[in-house]
């Protein structure tokens, strides 16, 4: 295309430039453009800088070489003759240098149009998927309400929450899990999806809390990539004021009491799930009476960061907890976040978990 644009010039002062000149100011201008667009998709722009006074200078002394060694062309006849040749032989190299730079742009376009709708798609698929696998939870089982919902970072982020209740609506038996996979899009996505499904499954069969994550961790091992992991933190309860829980590489389970007004962290020592398949996992109970809530986070809440790297941490989301403890689950989920968005903007999947127990039944 610039070839051609040189080409154009030396028409436009065709009694000063012969063809083979012409040639060589078309050459200089396809040679620079290409220099240009290469080191502009490479941002490279201080080369490109340097680049400027180079083609300047270049073009200059070949301007002032060819002054010395062309004549203008007068009004003679004969020189009249090697104008329109002059003429012809640029037009039919500049028409095919045209064609050639619509192609190619044509080419160019469709090619890159291509992978780009391409990407928009699976960037629309991995957000219908993401909102599949992982919806917001809000549900009340017997004594207990259950909130959650977890926010990707991308389009598809490795965060997981969900609650499972037994077939048996009597017993009001039921598990809220949050997990995290470590890594973002697809690939973590795919995991994520096994997590769901194996956890469902094996809460379905009626496992412990400890023989579950037993078993989650046998499978994950088995079929994740090396540099793969879980985090994982569940609590499961029934009708009673005791609840189940167990940690794999987690934060703390923060519980709030409504009789002293505080927040307390629980935990367990447990590895992350998929490190090693034969690892022993340890649970532990809280009692969680009427009004307590129970709140699980992810650490893409307790990292955010401001720009000197200070982290949030868990003591400004106990805070919110006292905080907030008698508004609606939803709007303390916002407010758990509201801080972390307060400390830092989010770089990474931020997850809530939320249970409150309550004596007032649906």
């Amino acid at each position: 295309m610039f070839t051609s644009m040189g080409l154009a010039f030396g028409m436009m002062s065709v009694v000063q430039t012969p063809v083979p000149w012409a040639l060589g100011f078309a050459a200089i201008s396809g040679v620079t453009a290409s220099a240009y667009a290469y080191l502009g998709f490479r941002a490279l722009w201080k080369w490109m800088m340097l680049l400027m006074p180079v083609q300047f200078i270049g073009m200059t002394m070949f301007a002032g070489l060819m002054g010395r060694h062309v004549n203008p062309l007068s009004a003679s006849a004969a020189d009249y003759a090697e104008l329109q040749l002059r003429l012809k032989i640029e037009g039919f190299l500049t028409v095919p240098l045209i064609v050639a730079a619509y192609v190619l742009v044509v080419v160019f376009i469709r090619k890159e149009g291509g992978r780009f709708f391409g990407q928009m798609a699976e960037v629309r698929l991995a957000t219908e998927v993401h909102k599949a696998l992982v919806p917001v939870i809000s549900r009340r089982v017997g004594n207990f309400e259950i909130y959650g919902a977890s926010m990707p970072n991308g389009q598809m982020g490795g965060d997981l929450v969900d609650v499972v209740q037994n077939d048996d609506e009597d017993k009001n038996q039921w598990m809220a899990y949050v997990a995290d996979v470590c890594g973002h899009g697809v690939s973590a996505g795919m995991v994520m999806a096994m997590v769901k499904s194996a956890t469902r499954m094996g809460s379905v069969a009626g496992a412990p809390v400890r023989g579950l994550l037993t078993d989650l961790n046998r499978v994950l091992a088995g079929v994740s990539a090396p540099n793969m992991f879980v985090t994982f933190a569940c609590i499961a309860g029934d009708s009673g004021s005791t609840v189940n829980f167990s940690l794999a590489g987690h934060l703390p389970v923060l519980h709030y009491s409504k009789d002293s007004g505080t927040v307390q962290e629980h935990s367990v020592a447990n590895l992350p799930l998929a490190i090693s398949p034969e690892t022993q996992f340890e649970t532990s109970t809280i009692d969680c009476k009427d009004g307590d809530i129970l709140a699980i986070v992810t650490d893409g809440l307790t990292e955010a960061a401001d720009k000197n790297g200070h982290e949030v941490g868990l003591e400004p989301l106990k805070a919110v907890l006292q905080e907030w403890c008698q508004a609606p689950l939803p709007e303390l989920m916002t407010a758990l976040r509201g801080k972390a968005l307060q400390q830092g903007k989010q770089v990474d999947d931020q997850t809530v978990l939320l249970v409150r127990r309550s004596a007032r039944q649906n």
